[in-house]
């Protein structure tokens, strides 16, 4: 009897590769999907080349690093001044100073966005100085630097959202809820075009004080009650209305008055890391104090003279779906995140009172800011700091959707489409097609399905 014998054909290099693929999880294949696009969006602009990074706001913030350690002249930056003007001719060389009353001057924008972008200016300085280039502070490696760096403070950010979602849904539905955040909201336009802006590294460290908040409940260690504090200090550092995510550790796990008496025991048997929540936050904010001091000869300044906050006159309305700047009109998907804070309490239930509480106390005070359309913007850009709590609302009506056989495929359809739909309007808005300050609807239905310039 003749045997045969059947030879398995050599694993081929690719079919090793897609085989590795296939061990990635979900949420891991969209963060680097998300991430490439990103870099590939980031170079396409190559705003640094134009020297287009540090102006306006992001010099405002920026402008403590080379005033401190290259042009040596805080409290009267003026060859600091002279180096922007010199660099852009076109934008105000002293944006962002404040003149005191004595003399002195400081910077209106606070402290924090310097601190995190001193690692970044530390790489492009010493770059500078070992080849003998132009170490001023505002060259072309300066502003490539800064612009890279904040995108991967925000890729960390999402990449950490990923991980900290699949510890309440599948992995499945995380890598949708992590799409959708990363591809179909203005997050996207601020982790890359526009990533030196506040809005990406306070997304990273919203992700954090998840995190931290989780883990204190859960071990209550003083590592975490110290990372917790220091996260808070910094966010307020940063941008200090952000002091009202303070409600998001002090309200998560309140689902029940029982777990309200529970909480009070907790934190008396815990007061001393309570404490030292209290202090490591004070710490970190008393930079700004101590810069105001040092410098500018006050403890306390107002650096937004004759701005404020008309809580009896709020653009709520307009803030959220207005041509103009509507959260809602250029970023639908949150809507599916506000449908699914009633289906919260079945998958993240600690996180359902945060949500109740600090959402709505959030974005009306955003659009209660005298300037509710917050200059040149895209969308409502304030609020991406909301994104990662309002991620386990997203998640949780995904999860709710997944369930059902029949809308599976609707729901992976309409994420596709508001993804696509939010990087056409992203490069748009990148290219002015649609205008910053003030679109209007002729100018948004002349441009819909442009994606450049057409001809003269």
């Amino acid at each position: 009897m003749q045997h045969t014998s059947t030879i398995s054909p050599p694993a081929t290099r690719s079919s090793g590769v897609v085989a590795w693929f296939r061990t990635w999880s979900h949420t891991t294949a969209v963060w680097l999907c998300v991430s490439l696009i990103g870099v590939v969006a980031i170079f396409y602009a190559a705003d640094w080349t134009k020297r287009d990074v540090i102006i306006d706001d992001v010099a405002g913030y920026y402008d403590y690093l080379p005033s401190a350690f290259i042009t040596h002249d805080l409290g009267d930056p003026q060859y600091l001044a002279e180096l922007h003007g010199q660099t852009r001719p076109d934008r105000e060389k002293t944006y962002g100073q404040l003149h005191l009353p004595n003399g002195r001057i400081v910077f209106r924008y606070p402290i924090g966005m310097a601190i995190l972008y001193s690692p970044w200016f530390a790489i492009a300085h010493g770059y500078e100085l070992a080849k003998n280039q132009d170490a001023l502070g505002l060259s072309a490696n300066y502003q490539k630097m800064l612009q890279l760096g904040c995108f991967v403070y925000a890729m960390l950010g999402l990449w950490l959202l990923g991980r900290e979602l699949r510890r309440y849904f599948p992995d499945t539905t995380a890598g949708l809820a992590l799409l959708g955040i990363g591809l179909a909201t203005n997050f996207f336009c601020y982790a890359t075009y526009e990533s030196p802006m506040t809005h990406g590294c306070l997304f990273l460290l919203n992700v954090l004080l998840l995190i931290c908040t989780r883990r204190w409940y859960a071990n209550g260690s003083w590592r975490n009650s110290a990372a917790l504090g220091m996260t808070l200090g910094m966010m307020a550092l940063v941008r200090p209305s952000e002091m009202m995510m303070v409600l998001v550790p002090a309200l998560w796990g309140l689902t029940s008055w029982a777990a309200v008496r529970e909480r009070g025991q907790w934190l008396a048997r815990h007061l001393g890391q309570v404490l030292l929540v209290g202090l490591c936050m004070g710490l970190v904010g008393s930079i700004q104090l101590l810069f105001w001091r040092i410098v500018g000869g006050y403890w306390v300044l107002d650096t937004y003279p004759g701005e404020n906050f008309n809580f009896k006159d709020s653009h709520l309305l307009d803030g959220l779906f207005s041509i103009r700047k509507g959260w809602l009109f250029y970023t639908p998907i949150m809507a599916l995140a506000l449908l699914g804070i009633f289906f919260v309490r079945r998958y993240v239930r600690p996180a359902l009172l945060p949500l109740l509480v600090v959402v709505p106390l959030v974005v009306y005070v955003t659009f209660c800011w005298w300037d509710w359309g917050y200059g040149g913007s895209f969308s409502a850009r304030p609020l991406i700091s909301l994104y990662p709590l309002l991620s386990l609302a997203l998640a949780s009506c995904f999860q709710r959707v997944v369930g059902v056989s029949g809308l599976r495929w609707i729901l992976g359809l309409l994420l596709l489409v508001l993804a696509l739909h939010n990087l056409k309007q992203t490069h748009q808005y990148y290219l002015g097609l649609i205008n910053c300050c003030e679109e209007n609807w002729e100018n948004y239905k002349k441009y819909f399905f442009d994606l450049e310039w057409p001809n003269p």
